[in-house]
């Protein structure tokens, strides 16, 4: 029974992706079709959050290979691959931020360029 089932263009309309990109993410394995109707692909409704996490994962940052081993939980690894994933954007955060603090500070600064700002004075060393 296919009742409930969506088809590869509503998990399309519902994720903003394109039919391809969904054809693809079921062929490498992010997604699973659980049956097919006139050989034509069918989702269970779920498979939109699943979607959701890829996409903000990629947004992010992650491989697809990355984000492959979070959702196989055949493997067990998944947990090594969060944790390693957590501390690289901890970090990117941290640089985001001290960006961000350097970007406001310049702008209020009122200088005529960027380059001739005080503030890039007292950055300091990268880390």
């Amino acid at each position: 029974m296919t009742t409930g089932l969506l088809s590869i263009g509503e998990v399309a309309a519902r994720t903003g992706l394109k039919v391809t990109a969904v054809r693809y993410y079921d062929e490498i394995g992010l997604i699973a079709s659980t049956s097919r109707v006139g050989g034509k692909r069918r989702f269970a409704p779920d498979v939109v959050g699943r979607i959701s996490f890829v996409r903000r994962a990629r947004d992010a940052g992650f491989t697809l290979e990355e984000i492959g081993g979070m959702l196989d939980d055949s493997v067990g690894d998944w947990r090594a691959v969060v944790d390693a994933k957590l501390d690289e954007l901890v970090e990117r955060r941290r640089r985001l931020d001290t960006m961000i603090d350097v970007l406001r500070e310049v702008r209020r600064c009122g200088c005529d360029a960027v380059a001739d700002c005080p503030a890039m004075d007292e950055l300091g060393p990268c880390s």
